[in-house]
């Protein structure tokens, strides 16, 4: 229709770190003076992927494929591939993605907008001068603090794909926080590829005294740690957590592994004897602390015995949030050519049964939560059963469980007071407290 705006979807795939991309392109086209439609409605479709492993490159080729389709049915007139499938493999889609209009890789995501007026043939014209679109709820935001990595695990692609560690410059950072609260957040969560080396990179900055200019920004209420590295974690750093009210005592802290020789096969830069001092510091010094891990199992040259270390190692620590995955090969990495392959089925056995340990711990730690009080944030309202769903300090939104609460609470309220009442494996439910 002549004088109508010109309409653009935006597909999102993989991590945080998309998400945040996404909402900046999202901006771009906002302020280009696209309107954002739904899928079947737009003239242009922008697919931000993610290549970092098989089966997220796999997702990321189906969703395109599928979208392709709206060529024909509905009024799509353009597609755009972008983000980690685009950088890394950008040359082979160029030959073998004919359903691809445009491919566009990480460092050209602030041409992209401009890249869709010229697939569609539209003029640039004036729209609202969004610096960040939020795609999620409102109310709570992620704050991504840094890009790439260096610290190259011999098992993983980021360095390759989104290159050196560069720390965003901490005014951007405040700016972009001070900007997701005028509009609504109260929950920022910080997130990186390794978010504890945050200032390595520019001349005395560090994590921790982000973390304590992020909670004078008025408005904020919860701050929340992703991705935090054990080799960069400082004293500095888990006092700075223990002393800010707004920083919740929620650390994300990937492991990966405890047994050492596996540890040393991975790159990761820690030992056994170091973990095990790392967490028994952080559970000492932060008060009510709830420690996230994810661990890798199958790894090239695991045995028997490495994996039962790591059995034991869990049932000691008795994480309460985890996460396990089976090692995968991937292609240019050192990993993927080192000798002792465990196969594929014997990886998903473990990680299978580690998984089973952990939800015992998981459920033991949920029911001695019957009966106490918390804070919860809420994600959810639904007035009509009488209830709304959220989350604790102890919850990272997409990756942990909920708290589905029955009571009345006002539609427009952030946050309510709930008393646990019953426990699930990884979810709870209890009742609003007036």
């Amino acid at each position: 229709m002549a004088g109508s705006p010109p309409r653009a979807a935006l597909v999102t795939l993989g991590c945080p770190m998309n998400q945040v991309d996404s909402e900046r392109i999202m901006s771009g086209l906002v302020s280009r003076g696209f309107e954002i439609v739904p899928d079947e409605k737009a003239e242009i479709i922008v697919v931000n992927t993610c290549g970092f492993i098989g089966s997220a490159r796999e997702e990321s080729i189906e969703t395109i494929l599928s979208l392709a389709e709206l060529k024909r049915s509905g009024s799509l007139k353009s597609l755009v591939v972008a983000g980690c499938l685009a950088e890394r493999y950008r040359n082979e889609l160029e030959l073998e993605l004919t359903e691809a209009d445009a491919i566009a890789g990480l460092a050209e995501r602030d041409r992209i907008p401009d890249l869709c007026l010229e697939l569609i043939g539209r003029a640039r014209t004036s729209g609202s001068a969004y610096t960040r679109v939020v795609t999620g709820p409102l109310h709570t935001a992620y704050l991504k603090i840094a890009e790439g990595c260096d610290n190259r695990c011999t098992y993983c692609t980021i360095p390759s794909i989104r290159g050196p560690y560069r720390s965003i410059p901490w005014d951007d950072i405040i700016r972009d926080a001070e900007e997701l609260v005028t509009t609504g957040a109260r929950e920022l969560v910080l997130i990186g590829q390794d978010t504890t080396r945050y200032g390595s990179d520019l001349g005395g900055k560090t994590l921790a005294g982000l973390i304590r200019r992020l909670s004078e920004i008025e408005g904020v209420s919860w701050l929340r740690l992703l991705y935090t590295h054990p080799r960069h974690m400082t004293d500095e750093l888990i006092d700075t957590v223990n002393e800010i009210p707004q920083v919740v005592p929620y650390i994300d802290m990937p492991v990966q592994h405890i047994a050492d020789p596996i540890l040393s096969r991975m790159g990761r830069h820690t030992t056994s004897k170091q973990i095990h001092t790392l967490i028994d510091t952080i559970r000492s010094r932060i008060g009510g602390v709830v420690l996230r891990t994810s661990l890798i199992v199958g790894f090239p040259g695991e045995s028997v015995s490495d994996f039962d270390k790591l059995i034991d190692f869990i049932r000691d620590v008795c994480f309460e949030r985890l996460g396990v995955f089976a090692y995968s090969p991937e292609e240019g990495t050192p990993a993927a050519s080192m000798d002792r392959q465990v196969p594929a089925g014997e990886a998903a056995s473990r990680c299978e049964a580690l998984m089973e340990v952990q939800a015992g711990i998981a459920c033991e730690f949920h029911t001695s939560l019957i009966g106490r009080e918390f804070d919860i944030i809420i994600d959810e309202h639904n007035t009509a059963a009488g209830k709304v769903i959220g989350r604790s300090y102890m919850d990272a939104p997409e990756i942990d469980g909920n708290i589905t609460a029955y009571g009345s609470v006002e539609e427009g309220e952030a946050f309510c007071r709930v008393r646990i009442t019953a426990a699930e494996t990884y979810d709870l439910r209890g009742v609003v407290v007036k």
